[in-house]
């Protein structure tokens, strides 16, 4: 998925969409494929993951965002340290 697609970067639209189906399937889908980010690719990740936490969106999205960002950190817990000096 690119970070920066117009549609799905889109932070105002209403629930039960079009847009909002389309957020909600494809962070269910990064979800699942949480469990194939290794140690090569984990640096950018977290990166791509920084920008999405911090856009609007709705809280049926955003609870996959959160769950995707839990099982990034549960899987490589050294960057939650990393994460919190910068706070």
């Amino acid at each position: 998925m690119q970070l920066n697609d117009k549609k799905l970067a889109k932070e105002l639209y209403k629930k039960y969409s079009a847009i909002h189906r389309r957020k909600i399937r494809a962070w269910q889908m990064i979800c699942v494929l949480s469990q194939f980010v290794d140690d090569d690719i984990v640096g950018e990740v977290t990166q791509c993951l920084q920008i999405a936490l911090y856009r609007k969106n709705l809280p049926s999205v955003r609870q996959y965002l959160e769950t995707f960002a839990i099982n990034i950190y549960m899987e490589f817990p050294s960057l939650v340290m990393h994460r919190l000096k910068f706070i």
